[in-house]
């Protein structure tokens, strides 16, 4: 064997013994600050998710992490922008059932679930309530659905938009029930129940870590919950299956998740992943989140959010449809 191949055959040697170190290189990220944005106002469930998270993230990525609102349109306009972000893993889009329903209610939302983004992971689930102003003379949801039905059109409830989380929740029980309520749509979640506190409307569906704060002081009624059981802090509400209401979507909760540009490297993705599993085991977050009511807040994996997208996409959109709500 000649000299040259000898030397060459050590250079192939040298160079596939060094793959697999580099391989297993750190990933160089983040290199800046880490964006999470929320697609809806402060005070909604993405919200509290991102800001309760925000201090461990930062602690594991050892880089500044900020929570950005950039609502309107349903969550449409926040998770367009991250869509055209950088494919770099520093701008991070907090998402709900309502990014898996945009193309129902939309021509044109900005974005496509299912090609425009790279998902990371589901987060964990919160379960909805059937909220009323005292003023509405109803004492339990059996009642309420007799009223509604006695004066169609006549009680108001609001959302942060159609297609929204808590639209999903009014639409799924009206769909059971057969109840006809007027939509009052707002920009955030927030927003609607402070105008059911201020008596401006009747009802909302809305999370406990929403409206938690305004249960316990006695400014609004909770009716019924969404679940399979009660809700630890309201274990004199029962739930909407107690009731007669079969919700079996609705049960199930809604889910929250992070997601990313399509396009970012997977190596990233992976870091991105790891980081929110490791802030979702942390003792003094995971008290927060429990308290706010969140239940499986268990994490996952980036393949499991994905499913889940894809799922939603076509159960909603068979919903949406039966319910003749088309896209504008």
């Amino acid at each position: 064997m000649s000299r040259r191949s000898v030397i060459s055959l050590m250079g192939s040697a040298l160079l596939g013994a060094a793959l697999p170190a580099l391989a297993q290189a750190p990933v160089n990220y983040p290199t800046q600050t880490v964006i999470l944005v929320v697609p809806f106002p402060a005070g909604g469930p993405p919200d509290v998710i991102a800001r309760v998270l925000q201090p461990a993230l930062q602690n594991i990525l050892g880089k500044p992490v900020i929570v950005e609102n950039r609502s309107g349109a349903s969550s449409a306009i926040g998770a367009a922008s991250v869509a055209r972000a950088t494919p770099d893993g520093h701008t991070l889009l907090m998402i709900d059932p309502a990014l898996a329903v945009a193309q129902n209610i939309m021509e044109k939302p900005g974005f496509d679930p299912l090609k425009d983004f790279a998902y990371v992971l589901p987060t964990m689930r919160s379960y909805m309530s059937l909220i009323v102003n005292p003023s509405v003379p109803a004492r339990d949801v059996k009642e309420f659905i007799a009223l509604a039905k006695a004066r169609p059109g006549d009680i108001k409830f609001g959302t942060s938009g159609l297609g929204s989380p808590p639209y999903l929740g009014a639409l799924a029980f009206f769909t059971a029930t057969g109840v006809d309520l007027t939509h009052v749509p707002y920009r955030g979640v927030a927003l609607a129940l402070n105008d059911v506190v201020g008596g401006h409307i009747n009802s909302v569906f809305v999370s406990q870590a929403t409206a938690g704060a305004q249960v316990k002081g006695g400014q609004v009624r909770v009716l019924g919950v969404y679940g399979e059981q009660r809700l630890r802090s309201l274990p004199d509400v029962p739930t909407f299956k107690e009731s007669g209401v079969d919700t079996p979507v609705a049960n199930q909760g809604t889910w929250f998740g992070v997601a990313a540009p399509a396009g970012t490297p997977a190596p990233v993705i992976e870091k991105i992943n790891a980081a929110f599993n490791q802030a979702l085991k942390d003792p003094a977050t995971r008290d927060i989140l429990e308290k706010a009511d969140f239940a499986g807040i268990d994490g996952g994996t980036p393949q499991e959010m994905k499913k889940i997208i894809e799922e939603n996409v076509v159960y909603w959109k068979a919903l949406f449809q039966q319910a003749g709500v088309k896209p504008e």
